[in-house]
């Protein structure tokens, strides 16, 4: 009877898991959006005043058409690391990065056929007083979940929406500034074992995003080069910081090591530069091989004072032996 009841337990555990795990990746599906966005990302050069065309392309990937409403809206990135954040109220726009209102867009309603795409075409005017420099804008789809379908059409806003989006990096030529800081290339002063954890932070104050590209090197004492490693290349839009994180070196270092990172940005090539130095010594095993050595020397030490004594000792007890006996010569003399 027991095993009976094991046996309907362990059975009865096993469904439970498999049907949560069922539950669970169905659940998984149904919040996953179904759509891809061809370029997800597309960077255009234009002069003040021209006219640009830019086409995007959204895929359907589900077995269900979705309907929804084509959008633009600027964009900023938020954090150091690189997230970008759609601003559709244009008021809340910086002036100096927006373009969301230079686009005209074919059209602004569609419905995308299951497992297919479509394309939309959008017109960009650049007005002629246009700043040089970079502006940010995206296109996106925003559609709504299903149980918001009312005769067979999906409803603006209601419920929560989803979108998926293309970004758009404009670029209007003249005259920019390009301009980076090394706001922080960090690293412990002393560690007791490598390898050496490296933090960067640069900021862009220019007009246009840059991407970085740059070495940071680790040398030894006598400034060999021991290994280098290449900067990831990020994006850094403007008035921006990027995070970077790297490692050099290996578990078993000693001595003091310099670190040096030099990059490169811009369209022509502007260079910055940053090094640091940091110590690197084991000094827990250095103690214990110190207190060792310590410790072997007393105890030599003591074995050699005692090894000492004894002989002084035995030299001490020969010479009174040696004493007795000439007393005893002396006295057997004297007899005589």
């Amino acid at each position: 009877m027991k095993k009976i009841k094991k046996i309907k337990i362990i059975f009865t555990i096993i469904i439970f898991v498999i049907f949560n795990f069922i539950f669970l990746q169905k659940i998984n599906a149904q919040t996953e959006i179904p759509l891809v966005v061809m370029p997800s990302r597309q960077e255009i050069e234009a002069n003040p005043g021209e006219k640009k065309y830019i086409t995007v392309s959204f895929y359907n990937q589900s077995n269900e058409p979705i309907s929804g409403f084509f959008k633009t809206a600027d964009f900023i990135v938020e954090d150091s690391n690189g997230t970008p954040r759609l601003i559709e109220n244009i008021e809340e726009s910086n002036p100096r990065f927006s373009a969301s209102s230079w686009f005209k867009l074919m059209y602004n309603r569609a419905t995308l056929p299951a497992n297919n795409k479509v394309s939309i075409q959008a017109e960009l005017n650049i007005p002629e007083s246009a700043r040089p420099g970079g502006r940010y804008s995206a296109i996106f789809f925003e559609f709504q979940p299903k149980q918001n379908q009312k005769n067979n059409d999906y409803q603006a806003g209601l419920g929560t929406s989803s979108r998926i989006a293309a970004l758009i990096y404009i670029k209007i030529k003249g005259k920019t500034i390009e301009k980076a800081i090394i706001s922080r290339f960090f690293a412990p002063k002393f560690q007791e074992y490598g390898p050496i954890k490296i933090e960067t932070q640069i900021l862009n104050r220019g007009d246009y995003h840059i991407t970085p590209k740059g070495i940071i090197t680790l040398k030894n004492y006598f400034f060999n080069e021991i290994k280098k490693t290449n900067l990831k290349e990020k994006n850094i839009f403007p008035d921006m910081i990027r995070n970077y994180e790297n490692e050099l070196g290996q578990k078993w270092m000693i001595g003091k090591y310099n670190i040096n990172l030099l990059a490169s940005y811009g369209s022509s090539g502007q260079t910055i530069d940053a090094s640091i130095d940091v110590w690197v010594f084991p000094w827990r095993i250095f103690l214990a091989i110190v207190l060792t050595i310590t410790i072997l020397i007393i105890i030599i030490s003591n074995i050699y004072k005692n090894l000492v004594k004894k002989n002084t000792d035995l030299e001490k007890e020969l010479e009174k032996e040696k004493e007795e006996i000439e007393k005893l010569k002396q006295q057997l003399k004297n007899n005589n």
